[in-house]
């Protein structure tokens, strides 16, 4: 099981024959990070946009490496040609630049782009715990607003794909609310006892879940044990899943804005990894998330 993001890196660089084709590539963030990305030969990539902003800025970050580039100037036909480009088998994930997300998530959600499985699409945050030298999931701080139980049980499965893709074979997942309690006025914690009873009777495999848990007890040993909860997830937690999407997109990024901790994000559910990483993500963090859509790529293969 991959432990680190030092372990998850090297794991994607030894899959080979990746392609990725990012969609306006206008920033120089992003082009930073498929320069550095295009250095380790972590992949190959195709970029569709206005060819002259992307030539130019990537002679101002000096690189000579070799890119395939497609000169669509209009947002629209930016997207098309990316999307044309997945379904010739040309390229194996997309991964946004300049494009604004719900513009591109749009085109992504369109039946007639042939992107979608029949299943869930959700957003997948990774990070790294320092203290405990392991990889801990939040989902979904992307795209589920205020998801019903059957939508729930999607964002559990898609990341539990995620977590096999790195190595867990058995991930602990904890549903997140406010207490330990069941609140017949609290819909978390319902739909917590839930999902939980569905996977003790196997109706979801492949994980051990448990809820609802507050954040403490997800995550902290002693908490747990001082509220005297007794679970195998209590404490160990290695998928939070949150009731909503700004509980799981202001937890993730306190991640980053209090502690400072590296991460990676994928949006899985689809034929192919889609990658939106902020336009606030440094050049490493799009490099990191680069990494993750390589290995769930391997992973759909």
């Amino acid at each position: 099981m991959i432990k680190n993001f030092t372990e998850f890196f090297t794991y994607a660089l030894s899959i080979k024959g990746k392609s990725v084709v990012v969609v306006q590539p206008h920033n120089e963030e992003t082009l930073a990070a498929v320069v550095e990305a295009a250095k380790v030969n972590l992949a190959e990539f195709h970029l569709v946009g206005n060819e002259s902003i992307i030539r130019q800025t990537l002679n101002l970050l000096g690189s000579s490496h070799h890119f395939h580039f497609y000169n669509e100037v209009e947002t629209e036909k930016a997207i098309a040609k990316s999307f044309e480009l997945i379904h010739n088998k040309t390229c194996d994930i997309l991964m946004k630049g300049s494009v604004d997300t719900s513009t591109l998530m749009k085109s992504v959600f369109d039946p007639a782009n042939s992107l979608r499985t029949g299943k869930l699409f959700s957003d997948v945050f990774i990070f790294e715990t320092h203290k405990e030298n392991k990889l801990l999931m939040i989902t979904d701080g992307g795209l589920n607003l205020s998801p019903n139980l059957d939508e729930k049980i999607s964002i559990i499965q898609n990341a539990i794909k995620v977590a096999h893709a790195l190595g867990n074979t058995n991930p602990k997942v904890a549903l997140l609310s406010a207490s330990e309690k069941v609140n017949p006025k609290l819909q978390s914690s319902v739909d917590a006892a839930e999902i939980t009873k569905l996977n003790r009777d196997g109706k979801i495999t492949g994980c051990v879940i448990d809820g609802p848990m507050a954040l403490d007890v997800c995550v902290s040993e002693q908490a747990a044990a001082e509220k005297n909860i007794r679970s195998d997830v209590a404490g160990n937690a290695e998928i939070i899943v949150a009731p909503n999407i700004e509980a799981a997109n202001s937890l993730a990024k306190s991640t980053q804005y209090f502690a400072g901790l590296p991460h990676a994000q994928v949006i899985v559910g689809g034929k192919i990894p889609i990658l939106i990483p902020s336009r606030a993500d440094k050049c490493e963090e799009k490099v990191r998330t680069i990494a993750l859509g390589v290995i769930m790529s391997s992973a759909n293969d």
